[in-house]
């Protein structure tokens, strides 16, 4: 194997100069480096990844104080990516969201944030204590894509709550490769003496080209957290959180030592390493991906009953750019549903989605790919034809975005530790809810912790069972809420 470049992955460097250095392991953890490792799993992975899979060791650095060559891969990601400071996260995103949270907000604060944020970001408010403030969703009817809120309605929203100067939490881009004007809200954010933290799950591939929407960092925003193993290359829960400002890194070590486990995996930060230098050197082929992405929704388009939207997406309010990998294939003209068509998919062509929602498919599109665009083409082409007696039959469905937010009577954290009960979902009408409702796809919460159920998100619910949507925990039949509500 060609030798690994210090210069480039310092982490990986330093791990395979410990495993080649031929040390007898009487350490954690419980595998030796293979030598204990059940045979026919170490036959599968082969000897290497038991021999990089190890523990703080003298000269391995250590994840909750780095000084060496964690902290040297570290500032490699932070130099590449123009953060003042970056951490390496070994549970996903959602770490980095739950450490600012818990380091920037408090009991008694509030925390303004799209009603479509990820889970974590409700969790982090049971975490923190702190109350959520929502700015309004609204969708695309047509299309069915959700968008985002304007700057405006930020700033209504800021002026209303005086000067306290609470987080603001921000999505870039959302599920479906959306992306409103980030740049003017961090602006009318900092203008109110707010911090921003921008969860960029799926947008750590933004850096590598004009051809996609500003990177969040690019736009002032003071904490940037991104899953590199969602369109990167690295391992499955490998994730960056980026720092902006002087001086915001203050109680995020703290924070992290909280939520993240106290023996990280090297594996999932030498491939942290990994993503970060085989990015900065790939740059050309996500501006080929790109392009390749904007030429098959001219193909796709063609197909009959299939549309794969482009410039159009900047119809969704608060929309102003659009991620072109990813891929949004809408099937409504085909008179069949988006589960339908990727279940086809998958059963005639092998083919995995992304994800499918009651119209689309999203599909994520890389320099990994490259050599599957033709059978997906054929493989649309395949669906159409199956398809062709039941085009024209389109079906509306129900749009969390429509909803009124329900009454907030405590905050997530309050309803979280208060004693509950669980009651049918359709008999909760008037109680306040003690966990997070939210149908998937596309993930926005109908129902948060401390907000009392009304008819219409009832109403809702029995729309969204009816035309076979689900959310976790519908399939206990019951929901839960605070006891004496």
């Amino acid at each position: 194997m060609r030798a690994i470049s210090e210069s480039k992955t310092p982490l990986l460097s330093g791990l395979l100069k410990h495993a080649q250095a031929g040390y007898l392991s009487f350490h954690t953890p419980g595998h030796k480096q293979g030598q204990g490792a059940w045979p026919q799993w170490r036959q599968l992975l082969g000897d290497q990844a038991f021999q990089l899979d190890l523990t703080e060791l003298s000269g391995l650095d250590n994840l909750q104080d780095p000084q060496g060559i964690i902290k040297r891969a570290q500032e490699r990601a932070a130099g590449y990516y123009g953060a003042r400071e970056t951490f390496f996260l070994v549970n996903g995103t959602t770490a980095g969201i739950l450490a600012v949270l818990l380091a920037k907000s408090r009991p008694d604060s509030k925390v303004i944030l799209p009603r479509f944020s990820h889970q974590s970001v409700i969790h982090g408010l049971i975490l923190s204590g702190a109350q959520p403030v929502y700015l309004p969703g609204r969708s695309h009817k047509v299309l069915g894509l959700p968008g985002h809120a304007a700057a405006s309605e930020l700033d209504i929203c800021l002026e209303e709550l005086g000067p306290e100067g609470p987080l603001v939490v921000l999505l870039h881009p959302n599920y479906y490769g959306l992306v409103g004007d980030l740049r003017q809200q961090v602006q009318v954010a900092h203008s109110r003496g707010c911090k921003v933290l921008v969860d960029e799950a799926h947008g750590a591939h933004f850096k590598t080209s004009t051809l996609f929407p500003v990177p969040a960092l690019d736009t002032g925003a003071d904490f940037v957290a991104q899953g590199a193993h969602k369109v990167l290359g690295a391992f499955t829960q490998a994730a960056f959180l980026h720092c902006q400002g002087e001086g915001d890194t203050d109680g995020i070590r703290d924070s992290l030592r909280m939520v993240q486990s106290s023996s990280p995996s090297y594996l999932l930060m030498a491939s942290l390493d990994v993503a970060r230098c085989q990015c900065q050197q790939e740059e050309d082929k996500w501006a080929e991906a790109a392009r390749l992405g904007e030429k098959l929704r001219q193909q796709i388009s063609q197909i009959p009953g299939i549309t794969a939207p482009g410039e159009e997406v900047l119809e969704v309010p608060g929309v102003k750019e659009y991620d072109p990998t990813r891929l949004i294939i809408n099937v409504r003209g085909l008179g069949i549903t988006g589960f339908e068509a990727a279940d086809w998919l998958c059963r005639q062509y092998r083919i995995l989605v992304e994800m499918a929602d009651f119209q689309n498919m999203v599909l994520i599109l890389s320099p990994g790919v490259f050599d599957y665009i033709s059978v997906l083409l054929e493989a649309l082409s395949s669906l159409a034809a199956a398809c062709s007696t039941r085009v024209g039959n389109i079906t509306s469905f129900p749009d969390p975005l429509g909803l009124a937010l329900p009454q907030q009577e405590m905050t997530p954290r309050e309803a979280f530790f208060a004693k509950g009960s669980f009651v049918p979902w359709e008999s909760a009408c008037g109680k306040i809810a003690g966990e997070v409702i939210t149908p998937y796809p596309p993930g926005v919460p109908v129902i948060c912790p401390g907000e009392r159920f009304g008819e219409e998100v009832l109403e809702f619910l029995k729309e969204w069972d009816a035309v076979g949507g689900a959310w976790p925990g519908q399939s206990r039949g019951l929901i839960k809420i605070v006891a004496g509500s």
